[in-house]
């Protein structure tokens, strides 16, 4: 009578390299063992970690993360480089003539929530800036936002304004803060009192980026 037989060639030299590395291996079987068992511990306490970030650490916060690890901490816009704190989240959108980016900030919930719309039009608008601040001003005021008179600012020999307000929102007063650098590149502030100052802070280090090629 004959059987079948099964090629357990394989699963024979699997088990005899084993069995060689652990007789290379000068420290004991049971070492060996309790060896192995710290490598599998820290694992499942790396897998462990991973699991809890992606379960309580909010989707647009990874979102942040990973934006600054690709890019750093600073995004052009325009000819300017404006910083971006590491709690800020970052999206571009590009259209034609108009290359805007937001800022959302990730960081402290909602008593802390705020957005920055950065935008470069790329066809001069046919205005002054005395006459565009004003402009901006009535346009705020029409929307129920109670602003202060404009304020000048300089970034780089490029002269502009800032006006800054509040509104309130279902009862919450709410920061709104519109800011030109010449009269085609804008950033507009609105959110939490809480969040303001960063705002400010973002504006006083944006630079011109430099036109000339590096050497």
């Amino acid at each position: 009578m004959m059987t079948a037989s099964t090629d357990t060639g394989p699963l024979v030299r699997k088990l005899h390299e084993v069995a060689s590395a652990m007789i290379q291996d000068t420290r004991s079987v049971g070492d060996q063992v309790r060896s192995g068992l710290k490598i599998a511990v820290i694992l499942v306490a790396v897998c462990a970690a991973f699991w809890v970030t992606l379960t309580f650490v909010p989707v647009p916060r990874i979102e942040a993360w990973m934006w600054h690890w690709k890019y750093g901490n600073s995004v052009q816009v325009g000819e300017f480089s404006v910083p971006v704190p590491n709690e800020w989240g970052v999206r571009r959108f590009e259209s034609g003539m108009t290359d805007e980016v937001q800022l959302v900030n990730t960081e402290g919930g909602k008593p802390f929530w705020a957005t920055v719309t950065i935008t470069q039009e790329w066809r001069q608008p046919n205005t002054v800036l005395a006459d565009l601040a004003n402009s901006r001003r009535r346009m705020m005021e029409s929307r129920g936002t109670h602003v202060s008179d404009p304020r000048n600012l300089v970034v780089d020999g490029v002269s502009g304004f800032c006006i800054d307000g509040y509104s309130p929102m279902a009862g919450i007063p709410v920061r709104n803060i519109s800011c030109y650098l010449g009269t085609s590149f804008s950033m507009e502030y609105i959110g939490s009192y809480l969040k303001a100052p960063a705002f400010y802070s973002i504006l006083a280090n944006i630079s011109k980026v430099s036109s000339k090629a590096p050497k």
